[in-house]
């Protein structure tokens, strides 16, 4: 590894294969994969529907790589289909792009093009989000990098706390913290009067697993559409299943302007990200939002047969009850584990936190778990939620998980927390 720069240095496992969510390494010690390899594989590794399709296609008269200039039957089905899945009004779809970082940067040049005009440049994100790692987007992100003003990146970005349910402020209902948050945002906009949108996930991750509730998205929405804001929901990590439906949005009962989209599009086969907009924000020209591997034919075809599987399996009508399942396993930890502070979630998409005996965040113990259940074959996800903060273990196992697999997994997670309470 002597030739890897210092940002791609790899653990000392090498995965060599992959089955469901299955993982083995070159010495053949099997793991458990709670992580969906970097949050990606909603189907898991090897699944019969996108292999069937890659192998079909390339065993068919086909084209490896037509420029996205030409006419592509495969590009302009997918960006019918988004359009059909995603809440009503969001008819256009770029497709044009290739990883998350590209669709959130596209998102955010839609909502500052619109309303160029009328000066509006600022974007409010959250603090503890993680939208990327363009320049632009570690800029937006918030608090997840060292903002090193060698990366670049505009810096006309806001900062409001996403709402944390398991930490209310003192003497508040969450109905009372939902309509204070919801207030706050209206008052910024009316205050700044140069603000071109807002950028949320529905379930900040790097942030530590935060459920947004219901209330507050609607909210947000509202303001948005009453002052005529860009209202740009990052789906990247919860489209396409891990919620139980293939947008998150349409579960929240939203119609974002912006919906952004990667990952599980394409149940993680390279390279493909996708935005779904209003009419009014195809705003941009040629040449300006364009990446040379976006919208190429294998991953319009792969992501179709993934969305095609997701519906008409019924596996997405599974995930409520496999989410109750990890979470009756997950609060029995927390009654038998001191440390465990709070456990969380929105369909597949979990969380776990540690604290002190003070109730304050514990910075160690996350660690210490991930590596006492990566010696049980279990992979799990640190996540850290703001520089120097890492006290949540997240959860994302591929969807087809199934119910002996979530015993399984949580049995190993449970020795790997008998292990640490004793440090």
């Amino acid at each position: 590894m002597q030739h890897l720069a210092k940002n791609m240095t790899p653990s000392d496992i090498e995965l060599v294969k992959g089955v469901g969510i299955k993982v083995y390494d070159s010495k053949g010690k099997e793991y458990l994969d709670l992580t969906s390899q970097t949050l990606n594989l909603n189907l898991g590794h090897r699944h019969p529907a996108i292999v069937n399709s890659i192998r079909e296609w390339i065993n068919s008269d086909f084209h490896y790589y037509i420029s996205p200039r030409y006419k592509n039957k495969n590009v302009e089905t997918l960006a019918k289909r988004l359009t059909e899945l995603a809440p009503e009004g969001l008819n256009k779809v770029n497709l044009h792009l290739c990883n998350g970082s590209d669709a959130n940067e596209d998102g955010l040049k839609r909502a500052r093009k619109y309303h160029a005009d009328s000066n509006g440049r600022m974007i409010v994100s959250f603090n503890g989000s993680y939208l990327g790692t363009s320049s632009e987007t570690i800029s937006a992100s918030g608090g997840n990098f060292h903002k090193e003003k060698c990366l670049g990146g505009s810096g006309e970005y806001l900062f409001i706390d996403p709402i944390r349910q398991s930490n209310l402020p003192a003497g508040m209902t969450l109905e009372e913290h939902i309509d204070y948050k919801i207030k706050e945002f209206e008052q910024l906009i009316k205050k700044r009067r140069d603000i071109a949108g807002i950028i949320i996930e529905l379930v900040p991750f790097n942030a530590g697993v935060l459920v947004q509730p219901r209330e507050y998205i609607k909210g947000l929405e509202r303001v948005c559409n009453e002052n005529d804001i860009a209202m740009i929901v990052d789906e990247i990590q919860t489209a396409f299943g891990w919620c139980g439906d293939i947008f998150a949005s349409n579960i929240y009962g939203v119609k974002p302007d912006i919906i952004t989209l990667a990952k599980g599009m394409t149940a993680g086969f390279p390279a493909l990200a996708a935005t779904v907009f209003k009419e009014k924000y195809d705003v941009l020209n040629s040449g300006t939002s364009e990446n040379t591997f976006g919208a190429q034919t294998l991953g319009c075809v792969v992501a179709l047969a993934n969305i095609e599987y997701l519906i008409s399996s019924g596996i997405m009508n599974k995930v409520p009850e496999k989410h109750k399942r990890f979470m009756e396993h997950l609060q029995r930890l927390k009654e038998k584990y001191s440390f465990i502070g709070d456990v969380r979630g929105m369909g597949l998409i979990l969380g776990m936190d540690f604290v002190c005996k003070d109730g304050k965040p514990d910075m160690n113990k996350s660690v210490d778990v991930y590596f006492a259940a990566l010696k049980r074959g279990l992979i799990l996800n640190v996540s850290t939620t703001e520089k120097g903060k890492q006290n949540v273990i997240s959860i994302k196992p591929p969807i087809i998980i199934n119910d002996s697999e979530i015993d399984d997994s949580m049995s190993r997670l449970d020795d790997a927390l008998k292990e640490c309470s004793k440090k």
